[in-house]
């Protein structure tokens, strides 16, 4: 069935629509749908709601068995990262695995790539050797010039 376009009234000029009176009509529509789907959810959750409460005690039990065995999989597999992050000095949160062998390749391979390089080595630390002769020399007494140090 196709839609025919609203007849216009003795007032309005012809082929004109009245856009407001169809943006009335789809908000109209649109709070019909909304209500339906509040009706839905409501009725959705009373359903699961049944459902619950229709399960057997072993179907619940095993329910609650198997949320205690993935929670007690999560401890044991924290305790063993920060076992592992101790004893490799390795922040815990950057570490992969889930067997301690696992977990300790993955903290070698950490430091062996992000090892700190070592400092360079200074003989005596904050004194320079002015007496150099490297043909700076004119340059040095511009500087000290400029700013009034005869040192």
């Amino acid at each position: 069935m196709a839609e025919e376009a609203p007849q216009a009234g003795p007032d309005e000029p012809q082929g004109e629509p009245d856009y407001k009176a169809l943006y009335e009509a789809e908000k109209a529509h649109s709070r019909k749908w909304e209500k339906q789907a509040k009706a839905n959810r409501q009725a959705a959750e009373e359903l699961e709601r049944a459902h619950e409460a229709g399960k057997t005690a072993e179907e619940r039990i095993a329910s609650l068995e198997s949320k205690l065995e993935a929670k007690e999989r999560a401890e044991a597999r924290n305790a063993l990262v920060a076992k592992v992050a101790e004893a490799k000095g390795v922040p815990a949160r950057f570490l992969v695995g889930d067997t301690e062998e696992e977990l300790g390749e993955y903290a070698d391979s950490l430091l062996k790539h992000f090892k700190a390089k070592p400092a360079p080595k200074v003989e005596k630390p904050g004194a320079f050797d002015n007496r150099a002769e490297d043909g700076n020399g004119a340059m040095r007494d511009f500087v000290r010039r400029l700013t009034g140090n005869d040192d």
